[in-house]
This record gives C-alpha cells, structure tokens and sequence, in this order.
C-alpha cells in the first residue's frame, strides 16, 4: 500500500473532522480505495478508515519490533470455571462498586476455597483488586490477569521496576523490595540494612526498621537496640514498637527489671495454716531512660490516675510476662483487682498477654475478671470499666472459647454484657453460635421495649450479619425475625434488622450459587 504526502499529514485533519462532524469533511482519494474493500460512501466508515491509516502510518514509525505485533499465545488456565449463577452474581457484585466490596471479597475467597476460576470476561473489573487481595485473587485469576497484562501493556506484573538499592526507586518500591528480601533471607536482608543505615534518610530509616517485623527475630534485637538511640523519632518509636516482642533482648531485660520493682507479692504464713498474699506496688518516676525505651507520660494520663499510674500500666505492658513467672497468673490478676491501680495494673497484664499470644494467661484473665464482675470475689466491686475489661480479655480465647464463653451469657439475659461481648466478636461465627444468636435476636426483639433500644443504639447487627454463618436456615430465621418484629419497634431498630437479614440472606445466595 503506498501512502501519499497528505496521508502523512491526515492525523491531525482526521481528529479535527471527529471533532466537527464526519459528514462536514469529504474523505481524501488517497484513502477511498484503502485495503481495496472499506466502503468509504458512509461518512462514518470514511472517517474511521482514515483514522485507522493514520494510526497504522503512526505505529509503523514508531520504532516498535515486528515481535510486537504477534499475537500473545493462549492462556490456559488452571481450575474448574465457576457455575454461570456464581459468575453472573459476581458481575452484579462488581458493577455495584464500593458497596458491595464485602461481597466481592467473599465471593473470591469462596471460589479460592472451591478451586474456582473468575469468568473471563469479568477480569478487567476484577484486576484493581489485586493489589490489595493478592494471594485470593492470585488464585482465581492469577495466570489470566498476567496474560491481559502482558497482552495488552506488552510486559508481565512481574516486569514493574523494583531496585532495593537503587537511587531511582521511589520509597514505596524500595520498602517493597526490602520486604521481599526480608521475606527470602531475614538475616541478610537485615545485614544489608544495616550496612547502609545511617546513610538514609529518616523517613526511609523509619519505613525499613519498621519492615523488619517481617521474620522478625531474636537476632534483630542488637540493631534495634541502636535504633533507640536514632536522632529521628520516627526510628525510635518503630524500633520501640518492635521490641516489646522479642522476649530474650536487653529491652525485655530491662522491662523485666522494672516489672519487678513496680509489682511485688508479699506472702505471710496465717497462724491457722494458709499463706496471705498482698501486693505492692510502687509507682515509677518519669527518667530519660524510660523514654528511651518508649515508656513516657502522655497528656491525657494526667486524668484518671495521674501520669505515674499510666507509666504503671505501660511498664506491665511492655515487660515480658516470664518476669512475673514466680506465681500464677490468677494470684496475680486477683492482688492487682485488689490494689489500689487495679484497671491500671490489669490493662497492663492484659496488653502483655495480647502480644505474648499467652493462653494461660488470657483464660486466667477471663475466669477471674468474670467472677470479680459477678461479684463472687471478695474485695471487688462489679462496673462498667472492669466489665469492659473483661470483654476485651475474652477476645483473646480462641474463637470456640470466646463462643462458648458468649454462648453461657446469650442463656442469661444480661443484653449490656451481652452486647460489649458481641462488639468483639470474631471475624467468622460457627453454625452453631450463629444459631443460638439468632435464637438470642428474636426473644429481644420480642421483650421489653428498653432491651430493643439498647440493642439499636449498638449499632451491632451489620456487623454480626458479615460474621455470621450464612446458610438458607439462618437467612430464614433471620427473615423470621424481621417478620414477628412488633408493630411499635423503633424504625431505627427495624432498619437494621432489615439490613441483617438482607445480607445474611446474600450471604447464603452466594454460597448456593457455588454449590
């Protein structure tokens, strides 16, 4: 095909004809015949054979190889295809946008689980996700989407810039590449930091300590222990966030040492046979070496106890719960209830345990916070901040622990309790609990008029319909509930129950769709 001197020229004139009108700008004869078959009568078609001899005139001084233009091999997937209800539900999903990002999430992890693949024609609209649900998406698209992407942008995911070293690389690329190191080689990548370290700048310092939580070990303790000393804060305080969590480092030992001068059991033989324990507490002074290690007053500390009683409870917090291994943790937690710092003390403990993973400690916690709010220990009296305390503590029971513990208090009626244990529910419910939380729904909603605010003005029951078990029998129950809901609930109530049973009801669609 030869090209005339006005083809060359024809981009341009062709965008301002698009702009104009096709009809206002006869074709050119050097592109009536084009290719031979383009009926160029239609001023429509003319415009866009001129547009598409100005782009292939355009490419073909571009510069590009010929392998540029041969057409990407087949992806061949691996996995079953999704049923088509599933792949049609996933396309209402996506095209409802932010407000059903939930759903579309689960939609994923259920074909993940199932060995599924996404539907073809929905992988565009399903690929801004991948950044932030990697390993899900990865699994019900993975090969495809790397196929589009080289396809169409004629590079691999895998071909984006990453220099862990490299002065071009943006922050974001080059913590990227820090952590993937971290992730090959903990002991090296943490060598290389170290290397280089003081040459960074503090943002950088700050983004690359606080990296080393990925395989973070014993053996980081020595650099982190130097980076208490950074003139940058930001250093300071990653470095403080991490090593509260290496038990055997000179930060421990030294929280450890603190713990012990601040906490102490006093023991006394009874002259009728037994031992008395008491503890004593000593409230720690502000120094610069507590600062160093993170621990300092805060301003709202000066209110409800005063800044010496929230050093208390950080101290505990930070040190190592082997510096309290000369007695059990229930003497412990009953002396601190006990105490005159008893939620200071407490939150301490419960703060140490929460980073420990301590089970021991955690069901200790929650046996003896229960029996104090019950009012069955002596010396202590039931309130609210203890009750909070408490439900907090439960959390970290395992999730059948922390559902058996809720399940004996659904029995009781108690909604207050009830409610702040239902504000730390687990991410996912069992069958089971999810029954007898539903059973719990509807006898409130059938009660007084006081328990049905207090349970609108939670604000609980979106919330609980995302963790709930959703199955066509707890989709009914919950419709059942909204259904026998009395003529003169609060609307607000009314709303959220609606709200509840449409998404436990979605829930269920969803996992039927896959079946």
């Amino acid at each position: 095909m030869s090209l005339g001197t006005s083809t060359l020229d024809d981009w341009e004139t062709a965008l301002v004809t698009a702009l104009l009108g096709a009809d206002r700008s006869p074709a050119p004869a050097d592109f009536e015949t084009v290719a031979g078959a383009l009926p160029c009568a239609e001023p429509g078609m003319a415009l866009l054979t001129r547009v598409a001899v100005a782009g292939i005139h355009h490419l073909a001084g571009s510069g590009l190889p010929p392998e540029a233009f041969t057409p990407a091999p087949p992806c061949e997937a691996k996995g079953r295809p999704c049923p088509p209800a599933a792949a049609a539900r996933l396309g209402l999903l996506l095209a409802a946008g932010t407000e059903a990002r939930g759903r579309v999430r689960e939609w994923c992890e259920l074909a993940a689980e199932r060995g599924m693949r996404a539907p073809p024609w929905l992988l565009p609209a399903l690929a801004p996700y991948r950044r932030e649900w990697g390993e899900t998406i990865d699994a019900i698209a993975g090969e495809e989407l790397d196929w589009l992407d080289k396809a169409c942008a004629g590079r691999g995911t895998d071909a984006a810039p990453t220099a862990p070293d490299g002065a071009e690389a943006s922050p974001a690329e080059r913590r990227a590449a820090f952590v993937a190191f971290r992730l090959r080689d903990p002991e090296g990548a943490r060598l290389e930091l170290e290397a280089g370290f003081r040459a960074e700048k503090a943002e950088m310092r700050q983004n690359l300590v606080s990296a080393l939580e990925i395989g973070l070990s014993e053996a980081d303790a020595p650099f982190l222990e130097t980076c208490l000393d950074d003139r940058a804060s930001g250093v300071r305080s990653a470095a403080q966030a991490l090593l509260p969590r290496l038990a055997g480092s000179l930060f421990a030992s030294r929280m450890a040492a603190r713990a012990r001068t601040i906490l102490a059991i006093e023991s006394r033989r009874k002259l009728l046979g037994g031992m008395k324990h008491n503890l004593v507490v000593t409230l720690p002074e502000e120094s610069p070496t507590l600062a160093r290690d993170g621990i300092e007053a805060r301003a709202y500390e000066r209110h409800g106890g005063g800044t010496k009683a929230g050093l208390l409870r950080t101290i505990v917090a930070a040190a190592p719960l082997h510096a309290f291994a000369e007695h059990p943790p229930r003497l412990w937690i009953e002396l601190a209830l006990r105490s005159e710092w008893p939620l200071h003390i407490v939150d301490g403990f419960l703060g140490a345990a929460r980073r420990e993973r301590d089970l021991d400690w955690a069901r200790a916690m929650v046996t003896v916070l229960a029996e104090g709010f019950a009012g069955r220990l002596s010396g202590i009296q039931p309130s609210e901040a203890l009750r909070e305390i408490w439900t907090r503590a439960a959390r970290l029971l395992p999730d059948a622990e922390w559902e058996a513990t809720v399940a004996r208090m659904l029995g009781k009626g108690e909604i207050d309790t009830i409610l702040a244990l239902l504000r730390q529910a687990p991410s996912s419910l069992s069958a089971a609990f999810t029954a007898a939380l539903l059973d719990w729904l509807a006898s409130v909603t059938r009660t007084s008029q006081s328990d049905r605010k207090d349970l609108a003005s939670a604000y609980l029951l979106t919330r609980l319909a995302e963790r709930a078990w959703p199955d066509e029998d707890h989709a009914a129950s919950a419709a059942a509930i909204l259904a026998r809901l009395p003529d003169e609930a609060e609307d607000n109530l009314r709303r959220q129950i609606e709200d509840f049973a449409e998404i436990l009801a979605l829930r269920a669609t969803i996992r039927w769709e896959f079946a």
